[in-house]
């Protein structure tokens, strides 16, 4: 009884042998398109972090070579030089040249650069907030308090991220006006 057993079980497992191998021709290349588009999605996706993070590379450096040079008004126009490669890395390049602008006493130049960055709609929510905040706090005397006082109050609206700060210009104008 015992060969018996023996002989049914080793049928028993050719039996399933020849279904897996079966089973494995006609449906293997399934599982190896799976393995082929799993390992290529990464790929391509490590391909593309590595270009951005190129590309971010690329413009700062661009950005640390322009303002290495010691006149204001060459780094000024070296910035102007430099390509971005997206909306973010523009206003990134605004931002940095209208600090250039204030450090070369050209607050009026900085303005005209920090309201086109306010008003491109391209650029990401956070940089227009930013220099439209930037904008309203280099203008000082040049602006009405009430004109100031109005955007600030704009700015310091629930869900803004720049709220603080607006509050804490607001408290600012309130001890420029004696209140």
């Amino acid at each position: 009884m015992s060969d018996t057993d023996s002989f049914i079980d080793e049928v028993n497992d050719e039996v399933r042998r020849d279904r897996f191998y079966n089973m494995l021709r006609r449906y293997g290349w399934l599982a190896a398109l799976g393995i082929v588009l799993i390992v290529g999605g990464a790929s391509y996706s490590e391909y593309r972090k590595a270009q951005t993070r190129g590309q971010a590379q690329a413009l700062g450096d661009d950005i640390l070579a322009a303002l290495a040079d010691e006149d204001s008004t060459a780094r000024i126009a070296a910035l102007s030089a430099v390509e971005p490669g997206s909306p973010t890395s523009a206003a990134v390049l605004s931002l940095t040249t209208a600090g250039q602008q204030v450090g070369a006493e050209d607050t009026a130049g900085a303005i005209e650069t920090l309201n086109a960055l306010a008003i491109d709609s391209d650029v990401p929510a956070i940089y227009r907030q930013i220099a439209q905040f930037k904008s309203l706090t280099l203008q000082g005397d040049s602006t009405s308090v009430d004109e100031r006082r109005l955007a600030f109050e704009a700015m310091a609206q629930p869900g803004n991220r720049l709220r603080l700060m607006a509050t804490e210009q607001l408290a600012l104008i309130d001890i420029e006006d004696g209140d």
